[in-house]
């Protein structure tokens, strides 16, 4: 759903259902996904994630800024939290910091 023409909001449901020969069950993956785009070369994504399965919730920031035409940076940030732990804030399972870069060289 576009809010303005810079900012867009995306929510999602994916239900999967499995079938093992140690049995069955129903997966379900609610999905939400926001865009603000600064400039047609930068823009800043976040997707945040709850997965039924495990019960585990995950976000995902994402800033892409393309420096030069084929030349990139991301900065992104990863994070998953456990539910199921009891107390007041779900439990960190993971959380990563990545910077990338690449340069397009032009023979």
């Amino acid at each position: 759903v576009e809010i303005t023409p810079q900012f867009s909001l995306e929510p999602g449901l994916s239900i999967n259902r499995v079938e093992l020969p140690q049995g069955a069950f129903t997966s379900q993956l609610v999905t939400t996904r926001t865009t603000y785009t600064f400039s047609p070369t930068m823009f800043v994504s976040a997707l945040v994630q709850y997965n039924t399965s495990n019960d585990a919730v995950s976000s995902n920031i994402r800033l892409r800024w393309e420096y030069r035409p084929g030349s990139e940076l991301f900065v992104v940030y990863n994070e998953q939290r456990d539910t199921l732990t009891p107390g007041r804030f779900p439990q960190l399972e993971n959380r990563a910091f990545v910077v990338k870069f690449n340069r397009l060289f032009r023979f």
